[in-house]
């Protein structure tokens, strides 16, 4: 065996920057986090070759003095934390005292300091970990941190470096992180002297958006602020109507207590607040905080700080849930048609890294909420949310199948050791209504596909075979829900033969199939006699859509899977047994559908995400027509 050996502190540094220093982003990210929690107001941010070359953070925090600077670049240095207990309520962004060290360890590094009423300021130079130059020197109030050449000494790390679009964007995604995270901080952003992102500093946080991600899609979003009903946990920011959703996953950013955080388990909240809003392959736009308290969260379980660990995982979630979920229920979610063609751009492309600029508007937007229609109490109608008697929640809310956890309530998903007599969220305090259509005067049917409403400010299209689908997606979904699918007795039963290898799946699933409304009893060796469908689907070739039936459920595995598979097969029935594109209705049948759909929980779209109603303004219309 070999001996072992100690590893002299410039090794050490260099392994600890392998984790977390990875790309020149990373740099940026350590650096603005050190301003932030300088109280810095304004900071600037300027790189060259992607930040290979240089990377360049100007601030006007607290600056530092002599002995702290010197300090600041030794490894495990820190004025944020003094004593374990402050390591497991940690509320500000940097505490490792890591980050310098490992930076000036792999660049040639320059730190210039000044703290304000302080007649001189500081400058260090360190190359490789060791410091070459120290004096003082004439600075303004803040702190300007220079990294030359990264990854000079480390060429292996710097080899694995993508091109350079991909780092610029990567450098371009952490600015806009904390952009968006911090309103009355103003950032800035060039490259080879060209801007590419200017946020000022500003009041609302609507306002911040438009400056990060444009006017077009800050004035569209809607407004959320929510907390659970013990209000640990609080949640604030913006989400985007379904029909504004994009094509990638760029504008999604989940913050705690400022740090922006990676969590699969919450932005799957979100998306299925968004359940059959969404059409397939589109992803929301959302920028959401979270407020709770620093004792109840771990970050210090990755490298990069950007995953955390909540104590009260499954509450977290359920308010995530509710808040999203709250917001879309309680607005207006019909699209406007807009003559405009429209193209999702992205926000940087091969010409900022080196061609010519894209140039960034930091256009402040003062918005108002948007409109809601107005309506009689009697003209809605009310989702009852009611207690049992071992104080579960229950609910008739039929899109809540794959997320059982949100709607039996915060009794049912805390940790059993952190769990103490929790107060209703405001979600169950307050039983949300029906979302209100709009008053439509039926004007008729065009195509034998759309029909045509008159409504106030403009006129409404509607997809016909789109409206049956939600009518009788929900309705199942609910029966489904309540374990009273009503179904409809065969005249004459109709034998179905099946495989051996068939009939043990039809075995294993019989209960599932009644549950669905589909009644078999066995005849014979590998024959079953179907007796009853449900009526809902009564259009439908029964013996056709077992068979689909049983091929789901063979390939559904554990419980969360079978509710996927029915909810995937009730979404198939409800579009297979709905009026089709050529069918012709009267004015009569389409009233009626459309007063089943006022019944509806989220009569906008079908259960895939397709817009059931559209609407056309008149004041478009007046310009298309030259009459303004």
């Amino acid at each position: 065996m070999k001996d072992i050996n100690l590893l002299d502190e410039s090794l050490i540094n260099k392994i600890a920057a392998g984790e977390v220093i990875e790309r020149p982003a990373a740099v940026v990210k350590e650096l603005i986090e050190n301003s932030l929690d300088a109280d810095a107001t304004r900071i600037s941010v300027e790189i060259v070759d992607s930040g290979k070359k240089l990377v360049r953070i100007i601030d006007n925090g607290t600056g530092m003095n002599e002995e702290n600077a010197k300090k600041s670049i030794l490894r495990h240095a820190t004025s944020k934390i003094q004593t374990t207990d402050d390591l497991f309520s940690i509320n500000t962004l940097g505490f490792r005292g890591e980050a310098l060290a490992s930076v000036a360890a792999i660049s040639k590094f320059s730190l210039i300091t000044q703290q304000e009423n302080q007649l001189e300021g500081y400058n260090l130079l360190v190359e490789g970990g060791n410091i070459t130059k120290s004096t003082i020197c004439s600075a303004e109030k803040g702190t300007t941190i220079e990294i030359r050449d990264l990854f000079f000494n480390t060429p292996a790390r710097k080899k694995f470096l993508k091109t350079d679009a991909v780092e610029l964007r990567h450098i371009i995604d952490v600015v806009s992180r904390y952009a968006l995270a911090n309103d009355s901080v103003g950032f800035k952003l060039t490259h080879q002297g060209k801007s590419l992102l200017n946020s000022p500093a500003v009041d609302s946080q609507q306002d911040n958006i438009s400056s990060v991600y444009g006017v077009k899609v800050a004035k569209e979003l809607l407004g959320v602020e929510f907390q659970n009903g013990s209000g640990t946990i609080k949640v604030k920011g913006f989400v985007s109507k379904p029909y504004d959703a994009r094509n990638d996953k760029n504008q999604q950013n989940i913050f705690v207590n400022g740090r922006w955080i990676k969590n699969e388990d919450l932005s799957r909240a979100i998306y299925d607040a968004y359940h059959s809003l969404l059409f397939v392959g589109k992803h929301p736009v959302f920028v959401l905080h979270l407020e709770l308290d620093s004792s109840k969260i771990d970050v210090n379980v990755h490298p990069t700080k950007q995953e955390i660990k909540f104590e009260q995982k499954k509450e977290v979630e359920n308010t995530v849930f509710s808040a999203v979920k709250e917001t879309l229920r309680q607005n207006d979610l019909i699209p406007v048609m807009n003559f405009e063609t429209e193209e999702q751009t992205s926000f940087i492309s091969d010409e900022v890294v080196g061609k010519r600029p894209v140039e960034t508007k930091s256009t402040i937007l003062t918005l108002t909420p948007t409109p809601k229609y107005q309506f009689e109490p009697s003209e809605q109608q009310v989702l009852y949310v009611e207690k049992e008697k071992t104080n579960k929640v229950t609910t008739t809310d039929p899109f809540v199948t794959t997320i059982q956890k949100v709607t039996n309530g915060l009794q049912d998903t805390q940790d059993p050791q952190t769990s103490q007599d929790p107060q209703p969220s405001v979600a169950q305090e307050q039983a949300p209504t029906n979302v209100a259509l709009p008053p439509l005067k039926i004007l008729g049917q065009i195509h034998k596909t759309f029909f045509v409403a008159e409504t106030p400010g403009g006129i409404v299209f509607i997809d016909q075979h789109v409206v049956q689908e939600r009518v009788l997606y929900e309705r199942f979904m609910e029966q489904l829900l309540n374990s009273n699918v009503a179904v409809q007795n065969l005249l004459q039963g109709e034998v179905l033969e099946f495989a051996p290898s068939e009939k043990v799946n039809v075995l294993d699933n019989l209960e599932n199939l009644t549950q669905l409304g589909f009644q078999l009893e066995e005849f014979g060796e590998n024959a079953f006699v179907l007796k009853t469908i449900p009526t809902l689907f009564g259009r439908l070739q029964p013996k056709e859509i077992l068979y689909e039936l049983l091929n789901d459920f063979s390939q559904g595995n554990g419980k969360n899977k079978l509710e996927e598979v029915q909810e995937e097969i009730i979404t198939r029935m409800a579009c297979r047994a709905s009026v089709k594109a050529g069918d012709t209705m009267t004015i009569p049948e389409i009233q009626k559908l459309l007063d089943e759909l006022k019944q509806t929980k989220l009569p906008y779209t079908c259960p895939h995400g397709r817009a059931i109603l559209i609407k056309m303004n008149v004041d478009e219309l007046e310009r298309k027509f030259h009459r303004k």
